[in-house]
């Protein structure tokens, strides 16, 4: 049997929005991507995507987009951090949001009425970063978070070396960690770790110290969906989340080790929050993969991204009440 092969996106528009960048001493414009709407919008939806992930880089989205523009007053963006593609190894949630914060600063000054920040997989971590860290660091506001795959990179991390090292993954990547932070303690945290500390799997782009400890050890800036995470760390982290916020994991999501129940998971998450912070809509995506693409035999995931795109379109509607 041959395998599956999405057919290939035919070509569509977006208009390209240049705009201050977070360090107005830098004199540099960064860049987002408008999909094309039938007229300006009032709100926008700003989209940002995981590690390895840019502009255009998750097939949903274009999905959402078309979705929403002709049944709400709102338009998708997506902007180009500098931690996009394979820049992601040496970037950071802190800059991260800054970046995001600059985009929220000119939309508003574009009169935008209400933002949305949706993260896909480490874009969710985005999400929490500045849901949690917002009022210290001085961010713009936004109105609500949508959490799409939020899945702990530390324990996904785990799984893949116990994949190539069978009995041993615990005992390389504590190893592994231990070597980053001890780059850290010797003031290179920004320089590259080398491949033989890391799995084959993420060969394919430079890592730095501080990222890779940020992502696999315990407690790092990057640690906010880990099953492992005690009552206290999450009542400290979900307390401070005080805005709507969706949360969508995916069914089938092959970076979700089979220990972990994420239904268990998403409960606990709730009872952390104020009330009505979790939208009602929130939920396991039926039969999805992590990025929302394939079904659980291969073929296209057509039937989760239309469950996907109704549940964030009505979590839009849902945020008018508020």
């Amino acid at each position: 049997m041959e395998p599956f092969r999405p057919a290939p996106i035919e070509p569509y528009r977006v208009l390209v929005h240049n705009y201050p960048s977070h360090d107005p001493e830098s004199n540099r414009f960064a860049q987002a991507y408008e999909y094309e709407t039938n007229g300006r919008k009032r709100n926008a939806l700003i989209f940002v995507g995981g590690l390895g992930d840019g502009p255009h880089g998750i097939p949903y989205v274009k999905m959402i987009a078309d979705a929403i523009v002709g049944e709400s007053d709102y338009a998708v963006y997506e902007p180009r951090l500098s931690s996009a593609f394979s820049a992601w190894g040496y970037g950071s949630l802190h800059n991260d949001v800054k970046e995001i914060s600059a985009l929220v600063k000119y939309l508003r000054t574009s009169k935008m009425d209400r933002i949305v920040l949706m993260g896909h997989s480490t874009g969710c971590q985005d999400c929490m970063y500045y849901a949690t860290h917002g009022d210290e660091m001085g961010l713009e506001k936004v109105d609500g978070f949508i959490l799409q795959g939020p899945v702990s990179d530390r324990e996904a991390i785990l799984a893949v070396f116990e994949e190539e090292s069978p009995g041993k993954g615990q005992a390389r990547m504590d190893l592994s960690v231990k070597f980053a932070q001890k780059m850290i303690s010797e003031g290179t945290a920004h320089d590259c770790m080398p491949r033989e500390w890391l799995p084959k799997e993420f060969w394919a782009s430079p890592v730095s110290a501080y990222r890779w400890s940020s992502l696999a050890s315990f407690g790092g800036d990057d640690d906010y969906f880990s099953s492992d995470l005690a009552d206290e760390k999450l009542a400290e982290i979900w307390g401070k989340v005080s805005k709507p916020t969706l949360i969508l994991p995916s069914e089938n999501d092959e970076h979700v080790p089979e220990w972990i129940d994420v239904v268990d998971m998403l409960d606990k998450w709730k009872s952390f929050c104020k009330e009505d912070v979790i939208s009602s809509l929130s939920g396991l995506i039926p039969e999805a993969d992590h990025r929302v693409e394939y079904g659980p035999a291969g073929e296209p995931a057509d039937l989760a991204q239309g469950w996907l795109c109704d549940r964030v379109h009505a979590f839009l509607k849902q945020l008018e009440r508020h």
